[in-house]
């Protein structure tokens, strides 16, 4: 039979695709067998195929549930569509009687499983499967026709006979068979035509040998034979470009963008008061109002020569950039050394010793007394290196203590650090939904780009989400006045302060500068000055810090700079982990056509 155009390239490559993918077929259990295989089609007019499968299989002495059938329902068809052939209405039968089945599909298979998982059965049965599928018929110039692999060559038994029967709504005008293994061209042993009815006969068969069988009718003998084509599932298709996935791609993202900036501005701006200069409060009773701050214009800052109401280096620099970080608390504990409540001593061997020298201050703020009382919880004298491994379960209490403490200073209204964590949170949340919904957009609607606006819109909320914490209006009074703080630290000269008092002014402010970044900076103008380094005890240092021998000032800045390295390292460490090492054209052909796969005991 002569057979032209693209249908039929599209038949061979189907068949060479399950030669390769299948041509080794597994050995069924010993002594298994089918003893007979019929297969009954019936042609609609509306060009569907009503499938009778007759499949009597012999377990031999096994014990077994049932039979697992295999039929190929989907194969690739050009560069952007696989031809599918939808299989509905499936009815099953064993001797006669209804039997309990599971369907799944997998791997372009639908895959019905016959059988009750808790009996097993052994000899010979006789299943009946009936199903309805679509789309199976190829138009040609000259006729119409099926071509279906009625036993499939992945049968994992040897079947002992196969016999088809094709029954049409029309005459069927041409028909032939092949048999044997995949892409065998070798005629069954049978092929008859009697009028509307086309019968096929094959005789034994070994595991992977199967029959295929090929029937004509006259060109518009049923109707609608177009092929199913569904999109590949590739990176082209999953993201095509049409009207309506750029635009509303582009409208969610638009729409998620202007929604995230909406809600920064609404939410994550800070407040200032009403009607009073930059850096000042209301005083109490005034029933002060508060407005958000404007997005430009911000006003000049103006030096501030001390800590503004006395203000410590923790909360200075957690309400400076909304966050508590391990620098902070490091900063707490030299303003502990400078305010005369203990002594920091450098040891040879790249340690520091910490020594108690009073129980704290009356006025100690909450965060300050989780600390100290933590630093000396074993004793009056503590080296640095001993905190390591330990100290971290303190950290975190004092961080908290610290945002808590921006609450009830009246400078935020809740916990910058509660505010960002639940928006970050939601963030990510919204982020993995909306790549999800990007994914089952594009692998099974084509619609990725409007996925890809969601992502958008997400991760334009992540974004802002980290900048959602607002001051009030006295923390952005108290911001105006610590960035005047940054500014002298930032700006001030040796010979501004050669007549002050060096060792205080020095001394007061290097916890702050630490805060702001400007630790190195703040050393270095001190480093050439005259400055009394020796300590109370006569040793090299400060009052506050106990330098090696031959110690000056000009080592000051490596020295505070390795003990806070050390000091942040050391108090955010955690115990480390135990475990073992990380390094451990031509005509038909077997399986060319649609149907046919195999199947199997289980």
């Amino acid at each position: 039979m002569l057979v032209r155009g693209r249908a039929f390239a599209f038949a061979l490559l189907a068949g060479v695709v399950a030669a390769l993918a299948l041509a080794s077929p597994a050995v069924a259990a010993d002594g298994e067998k089918v003893d007979e295989y019929a297969t009954a089609i019936v042609i609609n007019a509306d060009a569907s195929l009503d499938v009778t499968e007759t499949i009597t299989y012999d377990f031999g002495d096994n014990d077994r549930h049932g039979i697992i059938r295999r039929i190929p329902a989907s194969f690739r068809y050009d560069d952007e569509h696989n031809r599918v052939y939808p299989i509905s209405d499936v009815d099953v039968t064993m001797d006669g009687r209804p039997v309990e089945f599971e369907r799944s599909s997998e791997g372009g298979y639908q895959i019905i499983k016959i059988g009750d998982p808790d009996d097993t059965i052994s000899g010979a049965h006789t299943y009946r499967l009936r199903y309805h599928v679509t789309g199976a018929l190829n138009d040609f110039a000259d006729h119409t026709e099926l071509y279906w692999n009625a036993v499939g060559n992945e049968w994992e038994a040897p079947v002992a006979g196969a016999t088809a029967t094709v029954t049409a709504p029309v005459q069927i005008t041409r028909a032939a068979c092949y048999a044997g293994e995949a892409t065998s061209r070798l005629p069954c042993d049978r092929a008859t035509i009697d009028g509307t009815t086309a019968s096929f006969a094959q005789g034994p068969q070994r595991p992977g040998e199967g029959l295929s069988i090929v029937v004509a009718l006259p060109v518009g003998a049923v109707a609608a034979t177009e092929p199913v084509l569904v999109p590949r599932r590739s990176f082209a298709n999953s993201f095509r470009v049409t009207p309506v996935t750029v635009g509303v791609g582009t409208g969610l993202a638009l729409a998620g963008v202007a929604g995230a900036l909406l809600l920064a501005w609404r939410v994550g701006r800070d407040r200032r008061y009403v009607g009073l200069l930059p850096g000042l409060t209301p005083e109490p009773g005034e029933g002060a109002v508060e407005e958000r701050q404007p997005l430009v214009g911000a006003p000049p800052v103006s030096v501030e020569f001390g800590a503004p109401d006395n203000v410590r280096p923790g909360q200075v620099g957690t309400l400076f950039d909304e966050r508590a970080h391990v620098v902070d608390v490091t900063a707490t504990i030299i303003d502990f050394a400078v305010r005369r409540h203990l002594r920091i001593t450098e040891l040879a061997d790249k340690d520091w010793e910490l020594t108690k020298l009073t129980d704290g201050d009356p006025t100690f703020l909450p965060y300050e007394r989780e600390l100290f009382d933590a630093l000396f919880s074993t004793g009056d004298t503590v080296k640095l290196s001993d905190l390591k491994g330990t100290f971290a379960k303190h950290l975190s209490q004092v961080r908290e203590a610290l945002y808590a403490d921006m609450v009830t200073q009246g400078w935020y209204r809740r916990s910058p650090e509660a505010t960002r964590t639940v928006a970050v949170v939601l963030g990510f949340l919204a982020v993995g939904l909306s790549i999800a919904a990007l994914i089952l957009l594009g692998v099974f609607l084509g619609l990725g780009l409007i996925g890809v606006g969601l992502v958008v819109a997400a991760v334009t909320f992540l974004v802002v989400a980290w900048f959602l914490p607002a001051r009030t209006g006295k923390g952005s009074a108290m911001l105006e006045r610590v960035k005047g703080l940054r500014l002298y630290i930032a700006t001030a000269e040796v010979a501004q302060l050669q007549f002050q008092e060096k060792v205080r002014i020095f001394s007061t402010f290097l916890p702050y500068a630490m805060v702001f970044g400007l630790a190195e900076r703040w050393a270095g103008i001190f480093a050439d000055l005259d400055l009394d380094t020796t300590g109370p005890d006569g040793t090299p240092g400060l009052y506050w810090y106990g330098g090696l021998a031959g110690w000056n000032l000009a080592h000051f800045n490596a020295s505070i700079g390795s003990f806070a390295t050390a000091t942040t390292g050391t108090i955010a460490s955690v115990p480390a982990s135990s475990g073992s090492s990380g390094f451990s054209g031509g005509g038909g052909f077997v399986g060319g056509g649609a149907g046919g796969g195999g199947g199997g005991s289980w």
